[in-house]
């Protein structure tokens, strides 16, 4: 059996990504430019993995 997060605690787990992503852009000035690709690629697939929830969020009814 498959459990699911409630819409609440998913909203809430992609606003915590949005904050990582947000911290982390934010430090891009201030890394090694060595680290820096490999921030901003971490950026790209948080973000996405949070367009992709908010996607999901839209077609799934309550």
């Amino acid at each position: 059996m498959t459990i699911t997060p409630s819409r609440a605690t998913t909203i809430k787990r992609l606003a915590c990504l949005a904050d990582v992503v947000g911290a982390l852009l934010a430090a891009i000035e201030i890394m090694e430019p060595a680290s820096q690709p490999e921030a901003l690629e971490t950026c790209a697939t948080l973000a996405s993995d949070i367009a992709d929830g908010l996607d999901k969020l839209t077609r799934t009814k309550e």
